[in-house]
């Protein structure tokens, strides 16, 4: 599996805002990251990569310089989230745009415009709509916010831009969702050294003491937990296959490693052996009804399991997937009704029913630019008659660069369209 690309965007931007000098050891270099450094040295920290897998970085101790230029976050969500709460911390002005999707599909961005508010802040939606392009002055400086935390983005912002303030801080949060998601930054708050109280364990009240600076670090990144789906996936359906993923830390807390246990759920045979191998073996699986809030990005794959599950799968409580690099409820209907797929789709996820009166078929599939619809309809074509070809494909570099070679050397049968690099069949 790649290293995780999630683990190393957190450490990039704590260590950024550290006193001192930290060390990021086998990061994931994707487009994420070195956006991420872009912006960062803007507002003033030092990043040299000192080997070819160990990144130095000096952080601005508590004292952000206003960025020299518009910040651009490309289609990365997370990364819009995370400098929003920079620029709230920061007594500069900043400008944060992205691609058409973080302008125009990122509707959960609104929810971090009263709160900042609340706590002094001045943010402009310039269009108005809630979306970026984002004009931000800070700094928080103490107070109390209120936040809905339906998807966990806005929470990032808020927590990064709380946890520098000066003085004590108190954010009240409605309707805490992806919560697993919310474990991981506050993994990393503790390896900074960043105090803070989720009071109770309920994600809706936080405290903050205020004037702390994060502790610089020496990390190893570890291996990506939105990946093994895929290929574990693979190894489900497809008759007289066996496949294994070494070296996943099963303490991380990241939100996706769940995934392992919905497919066990639906009858995957999946097991872990004392050093956390994980080994899946062709299964007959069968439907379930599924709370997905704290793995919104395995949406897809599991919609691709209910394909070839037995019975009525139910996917709820997943509204936020449809804020992503596309929206994924939407894609995944489209897609799967390409390819035959008995589907309906709802507000908050998709039904998806395998009476036994249909079998998905090779269809031209559209990426929608994002990564992990490239790669879990690469698992559903390998599973029909004829070609299915798939847009989009350099997209997978995102999170999985080695994702085709991988599930070639594996046997899979994927060919890159010369003629157009976008494109696998």
């Amino acid at each position: 599996m790649p290293r995780s690309k999630t683990h190393s965007f957190r450490a990039l931007i704590l260590s950024s805002l550290a006193e001192g000098r930290s060390f990021i050891r086998k990061p994931k270099i994707s487009s994420d990251w070195n956006h991420a450094v872009e912006a960062m040295t803007m507002y003033g920290a030092q990043i040299t990569k000192i080997e070819d897998d160990v990144f130095e970085v000096v952080g601005v101790a508590g004292k952000l310089q206003t960025p020299n230029n518009v910040l651009d976050v490309k289609n990365s969500g997370t990364m819009l989230a995370y400098l929003m709460g920079v620029a709230a911390a920061c007594p500069g002005y900043s400008i944060i745009t992205g691609d058409s999707s973080i302008r125009n599909l990122r509707h959960i961005s609104r929810n971090t415009i009263q709160p900042f508010e609340e706590l002094g802040v001045q943010i402009i939606s310039t269009k108005g709509d809630g979306m970026a392009p984002f004009v931000i002055k800070g700094q928080v400086n103490g107070g109390e916010a209120h936040a809905d935390g339906t998807g966990c983005q806005p929470i990032f912002s808020l927590l990064v831009a709380c946890a520098l303030s000066k003085k004590p801080v108190t954010l009240l949060v409605e309707n805490p969702g992806e919560t697993a998601y919310i474990d991981s930054l506050l993994y990393w708050f503790k390896t900074a050294g960043i105090p803070y109280e989720n009071v109770g364990g309920t994600y809706t009240h936080y405290q903050f003491p205020g004037n702390t600076i994060p502790h610089p670090f020496d990390v190893e990144i570890p291996f990506e937990w939105s990946t093994p789906g895929y290929p574990l996936l693979s190894a489900l359906l497809i008759p007289d296959s066996r496949l294994t993923v070494c070296g996943m830390d099963h303490t991380d807390p990241y939100g996706d490693k769940y995934v392992i246990e919905v497919l066990k759920n639906m009858g995957g045979n999946i097991t872990i052996d004392d050093h956390g191998t994980l080994t899946a073996q062709t299964s007959n699986l069968h439907s379930i009804e599924v709370d997905m809030n704290r793995l919104p990005d395995q949406l897809p794959t599991i919609a691709v399991a209910a394909c070839f599950a037995k019975g009525k799968t139910v996917i709820k409580n997943t509204k936020t997937a449809r804020w992503k690099e596309c929206d994924r409820i939407r894609a995944m209907y489209e897609e799967l009704s390409k390819m035959g797929a008995k589907i309906k789709e709802r507000e908050d996820g998709l039904v998806i029913d395998q009476d036994g009166s249909w079998k998905l078929h090779a269809a031209e599939i559209d990426g929608h630019h994002d990564h992990r619809i490239v790669m879990v309809f690469a698992i559903a074509g390998m599973m029909c008659e004829g070609t299915t070809t798939i847009t989009n494909a350099e997209y997978v570099k995102k999170s999985f660069a080695g994702f085709f070679p991988e599930m070639i050397a594996a046997g899979a049968k994927f060919e890159l369209l010369e003629e157009d690099a976008n494109h696998y069949l």
